[in-house]
Formats: C-alpha cells, sequence, structure tokens
C-alpha cells in the first residue's frame, strides 16, 4: 500500500496549483447561500444533518447508527442517504428485500439494524436530499424524525440541527482543500454546525490533549465540542452457529478506506490473523474474489480457519448470487459502535433529544 500512497501523494502536490480555484468556487457557492441568493428551504419537523468537511470517512455510519438507536424509543426515526455505490438511479425507499447494489452498502447495513424497530424505520435514498426530505414525508407522514446522512455540504437543506465529525488524528483545522488537501470545502464551513465531534479518538485521549484539540478547533458561541472512539463488539457468526474463538485463525478481508484500526484491535485481543485480504473502499464482490477467500482460508491449512470481515462488507455481501461458495467457511462479522470519552455521552444524548423533543 505505500505505493498507493505516495503516488496519491504526487498527484495531489501536481494539483496544488488548482486548489485557489477550488476553494474560491466553493466559497463563492457559500456566500450565495448565506446571502439568500440561492434559495435554502427548512422544515417544520426535526432535521439532523450528519456530515463532515473532508472527503473520506470520518464516522459517519456509526454517527448516524448512534442516532438511530437514541431516537428509536421517542419516534419513528428515518434516514435520507444518497445510497454511494448503488446501480440504481432513481428515488426510492429502501426495504430489506433489496440487495446493497440497489442500495449501497451503508444504506444497507442500516436496514439489516433498523427495519424492524418497533417505532419504526424508514430509509430513503435519493441524491437531491431536499426532495428525498418531501418524498420520505410524504410516504411516511408518521416520521418524526429525519437524519441526513453525508448531507453538511447540500446547502439547499438547512437542517434544525448539523452535526460536523472530524478525525481526532486528521481534523479539519490541519486540512487543505481539495486537490491539494481533503476539505470539500474552507474551514470557515464548520461554522454551521451547532455540534462538533472529534471521531476515532485514541483510548488514552487526556483531558490536555483534549483542550488543546478545543482550543485549536476555535468554537464559536453555543458550539459543542464531543469527542468519541471507535468501539469493538463482541464479533458475531453469519453463517455459523459457532461462536467466534480466540483459538481460530482468521483470514481477515476489507473493502474500507482504512482497516488499519481493525488489524491493531485485532493484535491487542491476541486473535490469530492469517493474512489480510485488502480491497478498495465500496469495492463489490466477484465470483472470483469469493473464490479467492476461499483459496485463502484452505492454504492455511488449519482446521479453524475462518473468514473475518466488517459490517459494511457483510453489507455488499449478503444476497450475494454467489455467497454459497463460503458455505463451508466459517464467517464471522467484527461490528463497531460510537462511544464517548469524557462521561459526555449524557449530555450528547440531552442535546439531541432536547432539539426533538422541541421540535415535534
Amino acid at each position: 500500500m505505500p505505493f498507493i500512497e505516495n503516488h496519491a501523494c504526487l498527484l495531489r502536490v501536481l494539483a496544488a496549483p488548482f486548489t485557489p480555484f477550488y476553494a474560491l468556487a466553493t466559497a463563492v457557492r457559500n456566500r450565495l447561500y448565506d446571502s439568500g441568493r440561492l434559495s435554502s428551504s427548512g422544515f417544520p419537523f426535526p432535521l439532523i444533518c450528519v456530515g463532515n468537511l473532508c472527503a473520506g470517512g470520518s464516522g459517519k455510519t456509526p454517527m448516524t447508527e448512534y442516532l438511530v438507536r437514541l431516537l428509536s424509543d421517542i419516534c419513528h426515526v428515518g434516514v435520507v442517504s444518497r445510497g454511494y455505490g448503488r446501480k440504481t438511479q432513481e428515488n426510492l425507499l429502501a426495504s430489506e428485500s433489496m440487495t446493497a447494489r440497489q442500495t449501497g452498502d451503508e444504506p444497507m447495513q442500516y436496514l439489516q439494524k433498523f427495519a424492524r424497530l418497533p417505532q419504526g424505520f424508514s430509509l430513503y435514498l435519493a441524491a437531491d436530499r431536499r426532495r428525498g426530505i418531501h418524498e420520505l414525508k410524504a410516504l411516511e407522514p408518521n416520521c418524526g424524525v429525519i437524519i441526513l446522512d453525508d448531507a453538511y455540504q447540500h446547502r439547499s437543506v438547512r437542517a434544525g440541527l448539523n452535526i460536523l465529525l472530524t478525525e481526532y488524528q486528521k481534523p479539519y483545522f490541519r486540512d487543505f482543500p481539495l486537490p491539494l488537501g481533503t476539505l470539500r470545502e474552507s474551514r470557515k464551513g464548520a461554522r454551521r454546525a451547532q455540534i462538533i465531534v472529534a471521531t476515532k479518538c485514541p483510548d488514552t485521549l487526556s483531558q490536555a490533549q483534549r483542550d488543546a484539540f478545543i482550543k485549536k478547533c476555535k468554537p464559536l458561541p453555543g458550539q459543542q465540542v464531543f469527542f468519541c472512539r471507535t468501539a469493538y463488539e463482541e464479533i458475531r457468526p453469519v453463517n455459523t452457529y459457532r461462536a467466534f474463538s480466540s483459538k481460530d485463525e482468521a483470514v481477515l478481508f476489507t473493502g474500507i478506506a482504512h482497516p488499519e484500526p481493525i488489524e491493531r484491535h485485532l493484535q491487542e485481543k491476541g486473535i490469530a490473523m492469517r493474512r489480510h485480504l485488502r480491497f478498495g473502499d465500496h469495492h463489490a464482490y466477484t465470483q472470483d474474489d469469493l473464490a479467492r477467500l476461499v483459496r485463502a482460508c484452505r492454504q492455511t491449512g488449519q482446521e479453524t480457519a475462518c473468514l473475518l470481515t466488517t459490517e459494511k462488507d457483510w453489507a455488499r455481501l449478503a444476497g450475494h448470487p454467489y455467497l454459497g461458495l463460503l458455505a463451508d467457511i466459517p464467517l464471522y462479522v467484527l461490528p463497531v459502535r460510537t462511544e464517548f470519552l469524557f462521561g459526555q455521552g449524557e449530555a450528547f444524548n440531552r442535546r439531541i433529544r432536547e432539539y426533538v423533543q422541541a421540535q415535534e
């Protein structure tokens, strides 16, 4: 992977002269929305936007899941998502009967977890978030709150609560606009957020480090800054009744942007990882890929060889026409969740609940 990373770095350096033009274009666009020359729609019900300033993952999926769980005992929860990577083009109300090819992997992950919530859960796929909100409300009038997944730059929608995520190790205030950096817009875009969350924090984050981060973040009056980490849950079986054992010889396979933390977690837990097959982010698995996974397990020569992957990868595999190729090999999934540090979870939950209940 070092060659790919170095190659990407070189491309960014070569493209650096175009950065001012990109920054200017996004600044003009934001100014037009701020001045009212471009219209932005508000809605008479709770609308929560989850997003980031950078291109790439900052933990939006775990945060969206956290919010769905938090609010599911209050009301029917809706999520509007673009459905990145789906092969369908039309706006649609997603269902469990669909596959990741129709919905995208992250939406399918939501459906696998929340489709049968007692109060109700709806997932609507639409690139145009404003239109998606209107259409979801028309189909599900009892929907009490809508969460916009990855919509921070969708200025045509004016959410009542904006949650901005930024990785602790790669914060927006040390980044630059595309293509030199990874920012989709200027750092000033953080001013639109009511809540800023530093994600993927180390478990050992100290009070002094937290205070230093907040100082560099320069929150506006009323903006709250929270800190969370990625917590790994118990490995769960998918195609077997046998629980995962530390004696199992795992062949890990991932199709996500940054799988390194998973490797570290497995090493810390003393789990034997025979191989790690790395695919591209949002990789669409083929018949040959599944056959490759089978060979990798058999080549270990171990009776306890098994496959281990992420929830996002399993969302892409569920319903796969060639999933039967893996029938004889135990397959396990490593779930993750968002966990707040410094005892901030209660304050975060209260802020979200108070906003939703005040808008009902």
